[in-house]
């Protein structure tokens, strides 16, 4: 005590004062030496508060303004005490990480990895501001549970039900009801007119089932055989015609159109249009300017006689712009329509001992929905996942109870927060994440999964993987309708439907934010928003001070107009877990990107990105490193393997336009977690890169492109272990320069031998083998059962004789009908190897299943 008032003696305070200050020192250092052991008491606190949040969410029509702010505000600390401990996490883990190979200690460029005072003093901060803050919502609701009379709880739902995904997997999609209005449209399509491009539009709300009945007029047997060529175009809300025309050339084509001229493009849509009586849906149609119809029309006259358009569109007046036909207008089902739409998807049992009980629910609910099919099926698949059960039905007939009584509830709405309402907590928060995407937008379903695993709503569950986990998510979610396919390709993509995206926005409101050139609107409480869209417009830059408020974001979609990131954009927004600049004219990623160490998802898809900085490799919580369609890319960071979190590195390339890296970085065989590596390059094993050998260990599936395997040795190639990957896509490439080599026959050889040993799983699907200098194929190509297409390219040592004779193990699907085009292009193929061509082709060669590649396309 004397030594503590010769302190404050000489620091000019009063012994109270010095007490005070050396028991708020000895306070705060024992913090910092114990912070393992706060991190933990916060651990458990998020696990209390995220068990709160469960329990809430199993209670529905909360009405108290108040209980509904004292939740956000617990959720909200929910996310900051995660980031808190996903940070303290990441320091442990690096410096555990550093500590075992001092060499590499020095490789976290720009950023201490040690957890430190100053990590430790950060972090005690942030952990000291959050219980300050827990203490006040603590003040403000004395327990952490919801009190009796806020919201009434839900039935549990059911875990697990595969007999109701199975049967909805299988159920009828046809039209309900649309039996009229269907027989008008096909007669007005087969019909002669006298107009010389007639123009039917199917006009309605939302959710009232539109393309459903377009699609099944699109799929009629008099509409094929009337039209040789059927199109399918969905525009999204803000499009042009320059985008239109590329779509529909796409559409044509079922290939990529990179043209950017209006003029070019609309005179290549009338080439492809010019022999064809074509029928065109156009789904979606939203653009009321007469300056786009004026624009897109004179390239759809190409067609020949008899051609036409069918268009959908919610907006009576775009209706009344392109039609030169009466106008089909859909109304609300009636009740018994409605009904039988209802007991399908519900899937109703005749004989049931609730059959009476659910059908008086079902009526009941019927004379709420204003005749709506969207609202029929989500909540006909609703009553299916009851599986009869009492619980969970009462509980439906609890919510249209209080439809029944709210005057001023948007009944088809409300129908769908009922569906919703009935998920369970997982999968609320997986749709409610879909809430990032703009109208319309089409998505794949692995890039939703995986943006799911980023954010970390899905988790390991025992032997499962968190992929598969999360595709069992989409699956139920799909067929509950809250996702919707869409006619794209050559993947298939998928879409929220216009009214469920507006129900996740709803329940996502505090937490999601989209800015546009037409609204951009002002969060409340900017430190709530966890989720954000930034479209501008094409000639304005994007202002970034307009995102730096929201420094609490996890998930960010940027602009395709953006070019440059500011180097102070990574220190301003430090909680980000995904990142999405696809699509965009970035070329350059600043150094600072490897402070963002909570990134698990960066997507640079199809940008002109020429070089990753090498700090990328600081990023030690990366899963995800989406580099597809980056033709300007040609090396990848040597510190990659650093990296040892990451899951899915995608370098696909379109396969006609493929390039290789200059190299590999080395050490890849460190990524045991890898699942996805669409391309690899080959160096020859003293290059002191990476080389083939180091697959050996990587379970690696979907597609692989192996480039340069000039460079690859026998043994390498086994070591490769392809028999080992679960791959569907393999292509197998030699460079260009490989067959003019002077040491023609030794690398004859040696290539061979490097094919045999490259033998891949059984399951392969498609097996492209280009510039291969061999005289013969491997002997395991007729082994694969599963394989569909076989392209061989360039490859001049190869002879019709050499191939034709290969007999498959697999057969021909019987649904496969080869065309005379097919065999045509599949035969000129083989002449072009150096063969001569012949049309007598057997399914079972390997001309059967080249000209199968091509029929499958003629099909589509």
């Amino acid at each position: 005590m004397d030594l503590l008032k010769k302190v404050s003696s000489a620091l000019g305070f009063t012994e109270k004062i010095g007490e005070a200050l050396f028991d708020m020192l000895y306070s705060r250092g024992t913090r910092l030496w114990n912070m393992e052991e706060e991190a933990e008491k916060l651990r458990r606190t998020e696990k209390r508060i995220r068990a709160l949040l469960t329990d809430a969410e199993q209670r529905r029509f909360i009405d108290d303004d108040f209980v509904k702010l004292w939740l956000q505000e617990l959720r909200a600390s929910a996310y900051d005490i995660d980031v808190v401990l996903d940070r303290q996490r990441t320091f442990n883990d690096m410096s555990s990480m550093a500590a075992a190979e001092p060499s590499r200690k020095r490789k976290w460029l720009g950023l201490s990895v040690d957890l430190g005072l100053r990590q430790r003093w950060e972090l005690d901060a942030w952990i000291a501001k959050i219980n300050e803050r827990l203490d006040e919502i603590v003040n403000c609701k004395k327990k952490y549970r919801l009190q009796a009379g806020e919201g009434r709880r839900t039935a549990p739902p059911m875990q697990q039900r595969p007999t109701f995904l199975e049967a909805a997997a299988r159920r009828d999609e046809r039209p309900i009801g649309r039996t009229k209005e269907k027989e008008v449209i096909i007669r007005a399509l087969v019909a002669d007119s006298g107009i010389e491009l007639p123009v039917i539009s199917i006009c309605g709300t939302a959710g009232i089932g539109k393309t459903a009945l377009a699609r099944f007029v699109y799929a009629d047997q008099e509409v094929q055989s009337f039209f040789t060529h059927k199109i399918w175009v969905w525009l999204p809300d803000r499009c042009d015609a320059r985008q239109a025309t590329k779509m529909i050339i796409q559409a044509v084509t079922r290939q990529k159109c990179d043209l950017l001229s209006l003029d070019i493009l609309q005179q290549r849509l009338r080439e492809h249009l010019s022999k064809m009586k074509f029928l065109l849906v156009i789904d979606n149609l939203w653009v009321e300017g007469a300056q786009f119809w004026e624009s897109l029309k004179p390239s759809l006259l190409a067609g020949e006689k008899g051609s036409k358009v069918l268009v959908t569109t919610q907006n009576e007046m775009v209706a009344r712009m392109v039609s030169n036909t009466p106008n089909i207008n859909l109304k609300g089902l009636e009740v018994e329509e409605w009904l039988q739409i209802l007991k399908i998807d519900g899937f109703f049992e005749a004989g049931s001992s609730d059959q009476q009980y659910l059908e008086s629910i079902a009526q009941r609910i019927a004379e709420k929905c204003l005749g709506s099919p969207l609202a029929a099926k989500s909540l006909g698949v609703l009553l299916s996942g009851t599986n009869g059960q009492r619980e969970q039905l009462e509980s439906i007939l609890d919510d249209v109870q209080f439809l029944e009584h709210d005057r001023n509830t948007d009944v088809i709405m409300a129908s769908f927060q009922i569906s919703y309402q009935h998920l369970s907590y997982q999968l609320k928060q997986c749709f409610a994440f879909c809430s990032i995407y703009p109208i319309g937008h089409e998505f794949e379903k692995d890039d939703l999964v995986r943006l799911w695993i980023a954010d970390g709503l899905v988790k390991n569950y025992g032997r499962r993987t968190p992929e598969m986990e999360a595709t069992s998510y989409f699956n139920e979610l799909l067929q509950r309708s809250f996702f919707e396919t869409s006619n794209s390709f050559p993947n298939p993509k998928f879409r929220v439907p216009t009214l469920m995206l507006k129900l996740a926005r709803d329940v996502c409101k505090h937490e999601c934010l989209t800015l546009d050139p037409d609204y951009s609107p002002v969060a409340d409480h900017p430190e709530w928003i966890r989720y954000a869209t930034i479209v501008c417009s094409t000639d304005e830059p994007l202002a970034f001070d307009k995102i730096y408020p929201y420094k609490n974001l996890r998930f960010l979609k940027l602009c395709p107009t953006i070019k440059q990131v500011p180097s102070a954009f990574f220190s301003k927004v430090t909680c980000l877990r995904a990142l999405d600049f696809s699509y965009t004219q970035l070329d350059v990623l600043p150094d600072s990107i490897g402070c963002a160490i909570h990134l698990r998802h960066l997507s640079l898809r199809n940008t002109s990105i020429t070089t990753l900085p090498e700090t990328v490799c600081n990023l030690y919580n990366l899963q995800t490193l989406d580099l597809r369609d980056c033709y300007s890319l040609m090396d990848l960071p040597e510190g990659l393997c650093r990296l040892v979190n990451m899951r899915h590195l995608m370098l696909h390339l379109d396969w006609d336009r493929v390039v290789a890296f200059r190299s590999m970085p080395s050490s890849v065989d460190k990524l045991r977690s890898l699942q996805t590596l669409s391309r690899f390059v080959v160096v020859p094993r003293d290059g002191g890169k990476c080389n083939i050998n180091e697959l050996r260990n990587l379970k690696i599936r979907g597609e692989l492109c192996l480039l340069n395997l000039e460079a690859a040795t026998c043994d390498g190639a086994l070591e490769a272990n392809l028999s080992g990957k679960y791959l569907h896509k393999l292509m197998l490439k030699w460079s260009d320069d490989t067959c003019r080599d002077e040491q023609q026959k030794q690398h004859i050889e040696d290539s061979k031998k490097i094919i045999d040993a490259l033998c891949p799983h059984n399951n392969l699907k498609h097996l492209r083998i280009e510039k291969y200098p061999g005289n013969e194929l491997p002997s395991w190509v007729e082994n694969l059962s599963s394989l569909e297409f076989l392209e061989i390219i360039s490859c001049p040592g190869l002879t019709q004789s050499s191939v034709g004779t290969l007999q498959f193990v697999g057969n021909v699907p019987e649904c496969f009908q080869l065309s005379s085009l097919a065999i045509e292009k599949a035969t000129a193929e083989l002449g072009s190897l150096g063969g001569t061509p012949s049309r007598q082709i057997c399914p079972g060669t390997s001309a059967g299943r080249r000209a199968k590649a091509f029929a499958l396309e003629d099909l589509n």
